[in-house]
């Protein structure tokens, strides 16, 4: 009759079954340990944490939940993995299974432990982010996603030599190497410094920042990322276009949203019947709206007779509103011009359009019999406009 030890020396695989079911109880217990862990987070510390009535605290706690429960998985198959004391060399590769497996570890371990930095990342951006809200200043806004992004690129650099490290490179000669080859890099890099020095050109002249109306060269919109390399900018069609943060040194920025008042200029063209004494009028008038409207920018403004046009009486009218928002320029000046055009019923006065004079000569008579008419100078005859 077999024994229970006799099974328990029975190999499967080439592993005893013995270490077999050691193998599986290690694995039930880092569930178990995994799920109490994590009760105790979900109950225990988040009851503590709401007195605290902070965001903060609900996102750090949900931050370590997740690698956490990744790091005692990788502990556990890797003390599980470790008891079944498999073969120590492969001969084919002439590498031992401790090796691969640790180096698997190590690989695991270093994502973790970038995952769980990532989260802390995350959490220390939106703490800067509400801030950089509560700052009257909009460079706030725009210098806390490069800061985020600067220290997810620092994480990631270590992270990489530190996997390097383990798996056996020397960084040391790897750093030499990469210094040796900095000539060439610094050739092939020169539009990103170039881009980088623009970055910097943007937020220490504060030429422009997120949301602004600004154009450069044939480019026009709102911005609506600035980054290290470069800069989006939303079109009015609604393409986005980006452009290399270098073209902000070259070339001149417009930026609309920078302006204090806004513009309405055009000329209104009046027609040539229209009295010197009503013109006069047409002029104050139009001087009287823009006075009395608290909508406009009283500093200055003009409104003049200037030009004897092709079809028309010109008067030039320049004035700012107060407002530099789009649809409530728009507003301010669709109301302008409906005072105008009550201004001109009031006074009879018609606006002039393009328009044409035809003379025709007629340079006979028709006396009214089959005689060849007589030539009468300087008759002709006038149509209408």
């Amino acid at each position: 009759m077999i024994t229970i030890l006799e099974i328990l020396d029975q190999n499967l695989f080439g592993v005893s079954i013995e270490k077999l079911i050691l193998f599986f109880f290690i694995i039930l217990l880092t569930f178990i340990i995994r799920s109490v862990i994590l009760y105790i987070l979900d109950k225990k510390v988040t009851l503590l944490l709401k007195k605290t009535h902070t965001e903060i605290d609900d996102l750090i706690v949900n931050a370590i939940k997740k690698p956490l429960s990744y790091f005692i998985l990788l502990q556990g198959f890797y003390i599980a993995i470790l008891s079944l004391q498999l073969p120590e060399k492969i001969t084919q590769f002439d590498i031992t299974v401790y090796d691969i497996v640790h180096s698997i570890y190590i690989l695991a371990i270093s994502f973790i432990a970038l995952y769980f930095i990532f989260k802390l990342i995350d959490i220390l951006g939106l703490y800067l982010h509400n801030k950089a809200k509560k700052s009257e200043s909009a460079f706030d806004d725009q210098l806390v996603p490069l800061v985020v992004r600067s220290i997810r690129i620092l994480v990631v650099t270590l992270g990489i030599l530190f996997i390097l490290e383990n798996f056996g490179y020397d960084i040391t000669s790897l750093l030499a190497g990469l210094g040796l080859g900095g000539l060439a890099f610094a050739l092939a890099a020169q539009d990103t410094v170039s881009n980088l020095f623009g970055s910097i050109t943007v937020f220490s002249d504060k030429s422009f920042q997120l949301g602004d109306w600004i154009s450069i060269g044939d480019i026009e919109g709102t911005v609506e990322d600035i980054g290290f390399r470069s800069t989006r900018i939303r079109r009015f069609d609604q393409a986005l276009v980006t452009v290399p943060n270098s073209q902000f040194i070259k070339g001149g920025v417009v930026n609309y949203s920078a302006r204090k008042t806004r513009r309405i200029e055009f000329y209104l063209g009046i027609t040539y019947g229209t009295s010197v004494t009503k013109i006069k009028e047409v002029v104050e008038g139009i001087k009287k709206i823009i006075e009395e409207d608290d909508k406009f920018d009283h500093s200055f403004y003009m409104v003049k007779f200037t030009d004897f046009g092709a079809y028309s009486l010109n008067i030039y009218i320049y004035c700012f509103t107060k407002t530099t928002v789009w649809e409530d320029f728009l507003t301010v000046r669709g109301e302008f011009n409906l005072k105008i055009m009550q201004l001109l019923e009031e006074l009879s006065i018609e606006i002039a359009f393009p328009s044409q004079t035809i003379y025709l000569n007629t340079p006979y008579l028709n006396t009214g019999t089959d005689k060849t008419p007589e030539l009468i100078p300087g008759n002709s005859q006038k149509m209408g406009e």
